[in-house]
């Protein structure tokens, strides 16, 4: 009779983890940053089909880096999720908070049951009234999950970003300036970025259907009317 084999946990749970944080880390970056006019969303994408940044609701929307058609299906996921709670309560009951909780345990749980780990790192960002009322979370491959006010990025994001994006104030910006750091940024690693970017603007103000979805050349520029 042979004997079962054995595997620590500990470094079965690590392994899974390294095997994910790769296929993240190759991914092209996200960035979601507070604006004055509403939150700016941006993403390096190589494809003029598949898109990285999607609506789900009213003031939320979605951004995912990694596996495509891993994070397309949670997006699906979570539009359903937002249909099905707006109808059975209120609309104003659909908050980014209690999507990413949800978001969280799904992939918490395919984190640790799945044959194979999601290579995948969401962003849910959520506009408010204001500057101070604007959620941006973060979901990472094992259902982590994080709350960074009005900044965040996942990704292959250039390091130091964080730090240099909150030192420079954006959230007291236009939506243009905001674009602009942000592909400036992202030039510095990735030569392409003015002329790879999907842009979304979750727009500051508006009751129902906030997102806007806009090309480089929509939002004006220097570096965008390049295309």
């Amino acid at each position: 009779m042979s004997m079962p084999f054995y595997i620590d946990p500990e470094q079965l749970t690590k392994d899974r983890a390294d095997f994910s944080r790769r296929g993240v880390s190759r991914g092209l970056p996200v960035i979601a940053a507070s604006s004055a006019e509403g939150i700016v969303i941006i993403a390096l994408n190589s494809s003029t089909s598949l898109m990285k940044i999607g609506e789900v609701h009213d003031r939320i929307a979605f951004a995912g880096a990694g596996k495509f058609h891993e994070y397309e299906a949670l997006r699906l996921a979570a539009v359903r999720w937002a249909d099905t709670r707006a109808y059975q309560y209120s609309r104003r009951d659909v908050s980014a908070s209690s999507l990413a909780n949800a978001l969280a345990h799904a992939i918490g749980e395919a984190f640790v049951s799945a044959p194979k780990p999601l290579e995948i790192a969401l962003l849910l960002p959520e506009v408010g009234e204001h500057v101070g009322d604007d959620r941006i979370f973060s979901l990472s491959f094992d259902g982590s999950l994080s709350d960074h006010g009005t900044f965040a990025a996942i990704g292959g994001v250039p390091e130091g970003l964080a730090s240099r994006a909150l030192g420079a104030d954006l959230d007291k910006r236009g939506a243009d300036e905001v674009i602009d750091f942000c592909i400036d940024e992202l030039s510095h690693t990735h030569a392409h970025a003015g002329t790879h970017a999907e842009i979304g603007i979750l727009r500051r103000g508006v009751a129902l259907r906030a997102f806007e979805r806009h090309t480089p050349r929509d939002m004006g520029g220097k570096e965008r009317m390049k295309l």
